[in-house]
């Protein structure tokens, strides 16, 4: 088998892809023991999921599109990573609102950051 000669950026790259991936995936794992439900319904390992999933697939979207570019030096057109880039953040920003609107649902009216004036 031959051995990858991308670089010795490609493989720590390619561990980071990995990670980012695995953190979208964590993120949506139902926990009973979450402090509030996520906007999906139900009680999940981050209570900003799926937008926390968003944020890790974006950031692994991100490193997949630099380690391709840059390190293996790929010549596909541009456009696929930079749609699926687009279409992650779109869904990290529409999540995050509305993930702020059912957040504002679950805080306490009389908590020391509304007491502030």
């Amino acid at each position: 088998m031959k051995k990858n000669s991308y670089g010795p950026a490609y493989a720590p790259l390619l561990a980071l892809s990995a990670l980012f991936g695995m953190g979208a995936v964590i993120t949506l794992i139902p926990n009973p023991g979450a402090s509030w439900p996520n906007i999906m319904g139900y009680s999940s390992v981050c209570t900003f999921a799926p937008g926390a999933a968003f944020a890790c697939a974006l950031l692994a979207a991100i490193t997949c599109t630099i380690r391709a570019r840059l390190v293996r030096r790929w010549t596909a057109p541009a456009f696929i990573p930079i749609l699926a880039i687009a279409a992650l953040g779109l869904g990290l920003a529409v999540s995050t609102v509305a993930w702020a609107g059912v957040k504002a649902e679950y805080s306490d009216s009389t908590s020391a950051a509304s007491a502030i004036e």
